[in-house]
């Protein structure tokens, strides 16, 4: 663990809040010195500068308490404690900070085996690594030789939705292909279910990237073999007709018609081995859900998924620990290392190579070491994901002629509801998506489960102190729906000069209304099921009532920074179209302005789908496979 120490007095209101955001009942552990070095870690992991300034925060909270009891929050009894932070809560400016310092404390302190155990929930997942021919065509980057060029048809940076399979169809047609990956290749025994530890190996700079503006978005993407797919809940909706009609419009052209891009989904979807929730697997959420809808006459369905061997193990955001998600690194790498594809882990993509204007390969540098690979190849393919492709673009400063690299992001904003039910919904131990409203999709709404594991259940509800802990006495009573729109915001990638990427991104009116007007469905959708009470994810603390709940939750003047929102789905920073002056790739996914050059990710589709994206992302790789063919 990285050495972040404290000075006394701050190691004393360190502890003090820790002890009064988490008190230990009977059951489940309280905060201690553990909790406190968990979250100088988890903030340390996120930026290094907030581990090293996290002292300073305790000490000035601490003090804060000051004007309220002439004392330090330090210095209350547990009694006193507990009343100051309920007071907290509603602070106009004090809420904020104790609503970030809590939010540290339960993602830290509940991802521990002590609390598991003592809460009777299994921890320890993963079990040994899946056998497979073709990791002998797997070398780490550090490993490589450097003497020499690498010849190829293709090579392909990025594995995930869009890399995998554009390089698997082309090996599957005899074509050499190449992946670069910049992450590292993680199997089944590395998925051990701890959230903090995905999040620090998994996810793409330690999933601290966030899109700022007028809200703060985390946005969530997967730096490993397979990219996102290895970090995600499975779940698979094809765009919907009406998106892919108003695509063609807004385009001007007719390639995602659905009468003829159907058969890329349908190709896709047969690889994935497709298929709804099986019935003994829907859990307590579906059972809710679809009591709500009938009642008010609203549409509900299992959801689609490619984890045709699921067994609920209930971590799929922090890599299936079973292997039955059929993700990039399970399906589509192996068929295409089984075709005699090679996969170079981490390494880096540092140019484009380009000889009389057109890209012959790509240079890539160790993650870990100096080594440097040149790949010579007949086509190159960026397919990082809608952040690192722009960014790498920027970074060699090539195909911004239209000064449309990075620009277009949409992030499918994203916040959560939750309720507490008077039955067992079981839902930290169950699959996180089993079961969808769709019932609001043509008005850009999705309401999709929400479920958690046990270590990030305590964020789904709006609580601090004895009221948290009781709340997590009985999580197994809690249900949790999401909020995602089709937003209409297009923000911005930019490249900093360290490198690192910049997201800027602001809320609309109606896209606050929007986000406001789905928490007020699921709190509708759960009142008609029976809930008793319900749980916004605003940053202040909101408990809705039967009675008056959902009335009152439309009636609320909700600000675009009181939701808590998250991303997973970033897109459109690579813009398609016909006019070089106007777009970055063509139809084809070649770009404008280097021949060879092909980008086939999230920046290359047009805009939020309204579903969760990786099997429309993928429908466009395998409709770009075959273009490129056509070309080589």
């Amino acid at each position: 663990m990285t050495d972040l120490r404290l000075s006394a007095a701050q190691q004393q209101a360190a502890l003090a809040f820790a002890r009064a955001i988490l008190p230990a009942t009977t059951v489940i552990p309280g905060g201690d010195e553990r909790s406190v070095a968990a979250v100088l870690e988890f903030a340390h992991n996120i930026s290094p500068g907030a581990g090293q300034n996290a002292g300073r925060v305790f000490r000035l909270l601490d003090a804060a308490a000051i004007p309220f009891t002439g004392r330090r929050f330090s210095q209350l009894d547990p009694d006193g404690q507990e009343a100051l932070l309920q007071r907290w809560q509603d602070h106009p400016i004090l809420s904020r900070p104790l609503f970030i310092l809590a939010f540290l404390f339960k993602a830290s302190h509940f991802d521990h085996l002590s609390v598991y155990q003592a809460m009777d929930c299994p921890f320890e997942k993963g079990g040994p690594p899946e056998p497979g021919r073709w990791l002998a065509q797997v070398m780490a980057g550090d490993e490589v030789d450097e003497s020499e060029d690498i010849e190829c048809d293709v090579v392909v940076m990025g594995t995930g939705a869009g890399g995998a399979v554009v390089g698997k169809e082309l090996a599957e047609q005899g074509l050499a292909v190449v992946f670069l990956e910049e992450g590292e290749l993680h199997r089944r025994d590395a998925f051990n279910g701890s959230v903090l530890n995905a999040k620090r190996r998994f996810y793409r700079d330690h999933a601290s990237i966030s899109a700022l503006g007028n809200a703060l978005i985390p946005t969530f993407m997967g730096r490993l073999v397979g990219g996102s797919t290895a970090i995600n809940t499975a779940t698979c909706f094809r765009a919907p007709e009406w998106i892919l009609d108003e695509w063609c419009s807004e385009l001007h052209t007719d390639v995602f018609a659905p009468t003829s891009f159907t058969r890329h989904f349908e190709r896709v979807e047969q690889n994935l081995w497709v298929e709804p929730v099986k019935p003994e697997l829907l859990g307590g959420l579906a059972r809710v859900v679809a009591r709500g809808c009938d009642a008010l006459g609203w549409h509900h369905a299992p959801i689609l998924r490619n984890a045709p061997d699921c067994d609920a193990q209930g971590v799929c955001d922090f890599g299936c620990p079973s292997g039955a998600r059929r993700s990039m690194d399970v399906s589509y790498l192996p068929s295409a290392l089984n075709r005699g594809a090679v996969l170079f882990t981490g390494m880096r993509g540092h140019r484009v190579l380009t000889e009389g204007g057109r890209a012959v390969g790509l240079e890539a540098h160790s993650t870990t070491s100096n080594r440097r690979l040149r790949i010579r190849a007949r086509a190159v393919v960026l397919a990082g994901g809608a952040v690192p492709t722009p960014l790498f673009l920027l970074g060699q400063g090539i195909c911004n002629g239209s000064d449309q690299v990075g620009r277009n992001l949409s992030l499918h904003p994203a916040c959560s509801l939750s309720a507490r039910f008077d039955e067992s919904i079981a839902g930290h131990t169950a699959i996180p998506q089993t079961y969808y409203c769709g019932q609001f999709l043509p008005e850009g709404l999705l309401l999709s489960g929400a479920s958690a594991p046990l270590s990030v259940a305590p964020l789904m509800v709006p609580f601090v102190g004895r009221e948290l802990m009781s709340a997590m006495a009985d999580v197994d009573q809690l249900a949790s729906l999401g909020v995602m729109i089709k937003d209409q915001t297009r923000g911005r990638v930019r490249r900093l000069a360290s490198g690192d990427p910049w997201l800027t991104y602001f809320l609309t009116p109606g896209e606050v209304e929007l986000l406001q007007r789905g928490l007020g469905r699921v709190a509708e959708l759960f009142f008609a099921a029976g809930a008793r009470e319900a749980y916004p994810m605003l940053s202040n603390r909101v408990v809705l009532k039967p009675a008056d709940g959902v009335e009152r939750l439309r009636k609320m003047r909700i600000n675009p920074w009181d939701f808590v929102l998250t991303s997973f789905h970033p897109l459109g920073t690579c813009r398609m179209g016909h006019d070089p002056a106007t777009s970055v790739i063509g139809f084809d996914h070649q770009t404008h302005e280097i021949p060879g050059l092909y980008i086939v990710d999230g920046s290359a589709v047009p805009g939020p789908p309204s579903v969760n994206p990786q099997l429309t992302v993928m429908a466009f790789a395998d409709r770009a496979a075959e273009q490129i063919a056509a070309r080589l």
